[in-house]
C-alpha cells in the first residue's frame, strides 16, 4: 500500500513538474516572440530569438533581455531589452554590425600576414539606440555618434611567434576606418589546440568580460592602440586556465 501511495504521489510530483516547465517554457516564448516582433518593427527584417536571459529584477529595473540575432546570421548575436508593458528600450544590432565590419576588417589584415583572429569591438561613449540603417558604415556611423573611441577585444590562433608589431597595420586600418578615431585593443594568444573551441564561443558572445577567457591557456595578452601618435602596444603575461566560468 505504501508503495502504491508512494508511486501516485510520484507521478503527481512528475505532473506538477512538467506543468511548471511547461508554462515557464510558454512565459518565455511568449515574451521571445515580443522581442522579435518589436525589433522586425524596428528594422524591417526577420529576427530569431534563441534564450531569454536577465529578467525583470527590482522594482526599478522591470525590462527583461532577450537573446537574439537575424535570420540565417547566427555569428550576429545580441541583447535586447524590453520592458514588462512591452516596449523596445534598447538593443545592440547596430553596435553589433559595427563590430562586426571592424572584425572583418582586422581578419582580413591579420590574415594576410598567416594569423588568424576574432575581434569584438565597443564604441565608447556614445549610443545609438534610435538608429534602424542596418547599412551603416563605420565611417558614417563615426560622423552620426562621434564615439569617444573604440574598444575591442580579441583572440588569436598561436601558430608560432606573435609579436606586437605584427598588428600594427590591423590597427591602422581599423583607425583610418573609423575617421581616425581611437582604436584600442587586447589581443588574447590562445594555444593552436584550444583556438577553434574558443573561436566558436566568441563570436557568440554578445559582450565579453575578462573572466571569459580564464577558461582558456592564454599564452601572451598583447594591449595595442592605433591614436593620433600612431601605433603602441606592449605586452603582459599570459595564464592557465583554472576552471569553468559563466560568459
Amino acid at each position: 500500500m505504501r508503495k502504491k501511495l508512494m508511486k501516485k504521489l510520484g507521478i503527481i510530483l512528475i505532473a506538477i513538474s512538467m506543468f511548471s516547465l511547461l508554462g515557464c517554457s510558454e512565459v518565455n516564448q511568449k515574451q521571445a516572440d515580443q522581442a522579435v516582433s518589436l525589433l522586425e518593427e524596428k528594422y524591417n527584417q526577420k529576427f530569431v530569438a534563441t534564450h531569454i536571459g536577465e529578467r525583470y529584477g527590482t522594482a526599478t529595473n522591470d525590462t527583461i533581455t532577450t537573446i537574439v540575432h537575424p535570420e540565417g546570421k547566427e555569428n550576429l548575436i545580441f541583447k535586447t531589452k524590453v520592458t514588462k508593458d512591452g516596449e523596445l528600450i534598447g538593443d545592440g544590432y547596430i553596435p553589433k554590425l559595427i563590430s562586426d565590419q571592424f572584425n572583418n576588417i582586422l581578419k582580413k589584415e591579420l590574415e594576410s600576414i598567416g594569423i588568424e583572429s576574432e575581434t569584438f569591438t565597443l564604441a565608447m561613449k556614445t549610443n545609438s539606440s534610435g538608429e534602424t540603417d542596418t547599412s551603416i558604415t563605420i565611417e558614417e556611423y563615426v560622423k552620426k555618434y562621434q564615439p569617444g573611441f573604440f574598444s575591442a577585444q580579441a583572440i588569436v590562433k598561436g601558430t608560432g611567434n606573435i609579436t606586437g608589431e605584427q598588428f600594427e597595420q590591423a590597427l591602422t586600418r581599423a583607425y583610418e576606418a573609423g575617421a581616425e578615431t581611437i582604436y584600442q585593443v587586447q589581443a588574447r594568444v590562445i594555444p593552436e589546440a584550444e583556438y577553434e573551441k574558443a573561436r566558436e564561443e566568441f563570436i557568440k558572445l554578445t559582450d565579453v568580460s575578462s573572466s571569459w577567457f580564464l577558461d582558456y591557456n592564454v599564452v601572451e595578452k598583447i594591449d595595442a592602440v592605433a591614436d593620433p601618435n600612431g601605433y603602441n602596444f606592449r605586452y603582459s603575461g599570459g595564464h592557465s586556465a583554472i576552471g569553468d566560468h559563466d560568459s
